[in-house]
């Protein structure tokens, strides 16, 4: 199951500071017009601009939003070390020394990294400290225990998740946080022009940017549990797992819940409960591909792009935001009876 609104609108839109930013180049780059700011400068300067704004208001969700944006300045030799990704997040953690945010993040960056060797010690720690009660946390050391290598470790951690009280992967949260750091500068018709995003309103130029920075940060961490539970169905892994996938599929993230619900449709043995999940499965296939089809309305119309945000900002729960655009749209949550999801050979989450 994909990201359902993150590939929908980030990937629909290609803001172009995403991309890689070249000099000019070609037989008329020492023309005026070849003088003149390209829509990468432009949009390099402008995020520039931004994480310097951010940084400057020093509140811990202001620096993480600013640690994120910055990721592509790590071997810019020009750029100041205070404004470049490790010491915002640094700046972050001292800031907000128990914001679990800060510290979610923090192991996202980690993550990007060093993917073999991820979160570090202390941040899982401190995860653990903050938020033992999310099996989102305990993922994270799964996650790490398998790429270590430790059996042991990765066979507690899956118990730890299982036992804990829900799985949050602050997704929406991270989208939310990113979306109140794009109101930190106006936003005008050079900018819009310069990203690509022509008939963006401002408001889901926003959101199209806060979606292009959270999707890159996500850590495999429902990757590492579906890996863990490849065959548990006749193991004495299948309790956990099974657990942790009911945990996962009322969580308030599109890929987590998409994950989770894999899981449970695999583990599941035929009968009442496989066929629940499965439903559940069907009707968020359906969810995805609706919100798909107002993929471009979402970027266009700043008073359905308000809807979303406004549901994300309340509760941090992407479901919920996917869930209000597509009732205020007229759109169905419910597959009708004869509808069937379309084949795909697309990867796991």
């Amino acid at each position: 199951m994909p990201r359902c609104i993150l590939f929908c609108v980030a990937l629909f839109a290609a803001p172009v500071f995403a991309q890689p930013l070249l000099p000019p180049t070609g037989k008329h780059a020492d023309t005026p017009e070849a003088a003149e700011k390209s829509p990468e400068q432009i949009m390099l300067q402008f995020r520039r601009d931004q994480i310097n704004l951010l940084a400057l208001q020093g509140k811990p969700a202001s620096l993480t939003s600013a640690a994120l944006l910055a990721q592509s300045d790590t071997k810019d030799p020009k750029r100041a070390e205070a404004l470049k990704t490790p010491a915002l997040i640094a700046h972050a953690q001292r800031s907000g020394p128990d914001d679990v945010l800060v510290w979610w993040v923090t192991a996202e960056l980690e993550c990007k990294e060093s993917p073999k060797d991820c979160p570090r010690t202390e941040t899982l720690q401190k995860l653990e400290t903050l938020d033992a009660q999310n099996a989102a946390v305990w993922s994270l050391a799964l996650l790490r225990a398998q790429n270590t290598g430790d059996a042991t470790t990765t066979r507690a951690a899956l118990t730890s998740a299982a036992q804990s009280q829900r799985y949050d992967d602050y997704f929406g949260r991270s989208m939310a946080m990113l979306d109140d750091a794009e109101h930190v500068m106006p936003i005008g018709d050079e900018i819009i022009r310069a990203s690509g995003q022509i008939n963006a309103s401002v408001e889901g130029f926003q959101l199209v940017n806060a979606a292009g920075v959270a999707v890159r940060a996500v850590p495999p961490i429902a990757q590492a549990v579906g890996d863990a539970c490849r065959d548990a169905a006749a193991s004495d892994l299948a309790a956990d797992c099974v657990a942790l996938a009911k945990k996962m599929s009322i969580s308030g993230s599109m890929g987590a819940k998409g994950s989770g619900l894999k899981l449970l449709v695999a583990l599941s043995p035929s009968g009442p409960e496989q066929n629940a999940a499965r439903d559940q499965e069907r009707a968020l296939m359906w969810q995805t591909l609706r919100i798909g089809e107002l993929a471009e309305t979402l970027a266009d119309d700043q008073h359905v792009t308000r809807i979303y945000t406004q549901a994300l900002h309340e509760n941090g729960s992407e479901i919920d935001a996917v869930f209000a655009v597509l009732r205020a749209q007229g759109a169905s949550l419910e597959p009708t009876a004869d509808w069937r999801p379309p084949q795909t050979d697309a990867p796991r989450p």
